[in-house]
């Protein structure tokens, strides 16, 4: 739900995978360009990189003027929900499971710009939703409270907000069932406990919490939630049942089918995607390998079963014709969830054929069948349609989904050379700090800086020892996986004039590289000013590689 942008702190199991990698690469020998992995796809054309770097521009500059249009006449406490040419958005209260997406959207716009702007828009918005950390009677806190509170814990620290999300996780605690051995997603049938698909995203808030001073029993009830669902709601295929009944004094099941798909054997395009989404969440969380087959088996069938462009008809199993609706809301979640599998799967071959994927679907909806572009409406995406009972309309969570789905693009390793690559224990010659800003680094650490207010920014500089061209760079972050950083890339040919390229904030979920597309520019000289974060006014780096 959250992440992409959203990585919180790994198990340890997981951690210490991460560890070791992160350890191998600053005892390696430096490389002029990364390694390509066995079994992955070849590297992307220059053009077809270049092509996909521009649309993903465009596509988030459209995002952003339709968000901030949204904010501009939006009353307060009340939230977006489905958008019509004719009418701009059909909007809830704080109530509403939905009502977290537009806050959240809020911060991805802060994460992918840097401006401050974006994190008071996003606050004034969520102000309204603090009263719903208390609230016991739904499965979607989740969506609700990590999408809004948790980015704003992630993206900048503060300690109110990982308060809100903490007691959050308490509450979705709350409705944890032992006989059934799940958590509730719905209330009734009276006498019964009624599961749906959807749950699974929700379940990164429990693992949030248990990561952040909560009990350790959450993480255990979200995996055993993950482990009941695989039981009861994915097929041996791979797709997945909607819902499952069970009776609350036995545990026994006694239903099971699609509330929201065409049939109780059919699969309902949006469960299919919060299925594949929720695995690699829970697998990303736990590094439990039960958790990953789930998700390389839900994955498959989606692949399977999706038509050509990539985006899938309402329902998986209904007669196509030209006028079966399509889902784009189900695209979003489903993109952004083999971009995330594309990232972590320990698997060279299909991490690319994930990533591959989750970038085609996002293609498709990026273009001219599925923008809003020019349509009138105030969504980012046109045709979200859960059935043919539901408007055609452009909704709040296809929106943030494709926000997230950009995120998590930018954020797929870079294929293209290293021009420079700078690691922890590099000379002083390699780094600048102006002003009162204090450097320290060593061999057996990183590059760090930390600054007092007042103070100039701390600033690496790197020099590539002839004008280049730059499309890139990727850093790595000490204790990246712990907390976000807020990062200004600048290039200069001289090193006297500076042109900003992209302000970042790293996703705090990896002390792996990430690595941030900038517009291809011919530079010699590329700074990196630290902006604070989550850690307060500071900056640690480990390697930086500068891509072209």
């Amino acid at each position: 739900m959250l992440p992409g942008p959203f990585h919180p702190r790994r198990t340890s199991q997981a951690a210490g995978r991460v560890a070791a990698l992160v350890a191998a690469a600053l005892c390696a020998t430096l490389l002029t360009g990364p390694a390509q992995p066995a079994g992955a796809a070849p590297p992307e054309a220059p053009a077809a990189a270049a092509h996909d770097q521009a649309r993903w521009a465009k596509a988030r500059a459209f995002a952003l003027h339709q968000l901030a249009a949204t904010d501009r006449h939006l009353a307060r406490g009340r939230y977006p929900v489905t958008a019509h040419p004719d009418v701009p958005w059909r909007t809830e209260g704080s109530s509403s499971w939905m009502a977290g997406f537009f806050p959240g959207q809020l911060w991805l716009a802060y994460e992918a710009t840097g401006n401050p702007t974006w994190a008071a828009r996003a606050r004034a918005r969520q102000r309204d939703l603090r009263w719903r950390r208390f609230d016991t009677s739904t499965h979607d806190l989740g969506f609700v409270m990590l999408d809004s509170f948790g980015q704003a814990s992630r993206l900048t620290g503060d300690p109110r907000a990982r308060r809100v999300v903490l007691d959050s996780a308490a509450s979705l605690a709350s409705r944890w069932v032992p006989v059934a051995h799940t958590l509730r997603s719905w209330q009734g049938p009276p006498g019964q406990v009624t599961v749906i698909v959807d749950n699974m995203v929700n379940l990164e808030l429990l693992f949030w919490g248990a990561d952040h001073g909560g009990p350790a029993a959450w993480r255990e009830m979200a995996l055993e939630h993950a482990l009941t669902t695989r039981d009861q709601l994915v097929r041996p295929d791979g797709s997945t049942w909607h819902a499952v009944r069970f009776d609350e004094q036995t545990g026994e099941r006694v239903w099971r089918g699609n509330i929201g798909g065409a049939r109780d054997d059919s699969t309902w395009a949006r469960g299919q995607a919060w299925a594949v989404y929720g695995y690699t969440v829970a697998y990303r969380e736990t590094g439990d390998p039960r958790m990953l087959e789930v998700a390389r088996r839900t994955a498959r069938f989606a692949l399977s079963h999706l038509p050509a462009d990539g985006v899938p008809y309402w329902d998986y199993a209904v007669p196509v014709t030209r006028r079966t609706p399509r889902d784009s809301s189900a695209g979003a979640v489903l993109a952004s969830a083999l971009l995330e599998l594309g990232a972590i799967d320990p698997d060279a071959g299909l991490r690319a054929r994930y990533r591959r994927a989750g970038l085609h679907t996002l293609r498709t909806l990026t273009g001219p069948r599925f923008s809003a572009q020019g349509s009138g409406s105030r969504s980012v995406l046109l045709h979200g349609r859960a059935s043919p009972r539901t408007p055609d309309a452009g909704t709040v969570y296809g929106d943030y989904y494709l926000l997230e789905a950009l995120q998590r693009a930018q954020l797929v390793p870079s294929t293209r050379r290293a021009l420079r690559v700078v690691r922890a224990g590099a000379s002083r010659a390699a780094a600048h700090h102006p002003g009162r800003a204090v450097l320290d680094h060593s061999a057996t650490s990183r590059w760090s800086a930390s600054w007092r207010a007042g103070a100039a920014a701390a600033a690496l500089r790197l020099d590539l020892g002839r004008v280049r061209r730059v499309s890139g760079v990727s850093v790595a972050f000490w204790q990246g996986d712990a907390r976000a950083t807020r990062l200004r890339i600048l290039t200069s040919v001289t090193g006297r004039r500076w042109s900003v390229a992209r302000t970042v904030v790293s996703s705090g979920g990896s002390s792996a590289q990430e690595t941030y597309d900038v517009p291809d520019r011919r530079a010699r000289f590329v700074r990196l000013i630290g902006l604070g974060g989550s850690a307060g006014r500071r900056i640690d780096l480990t390697t930086v590689r500068v891509r072209g």
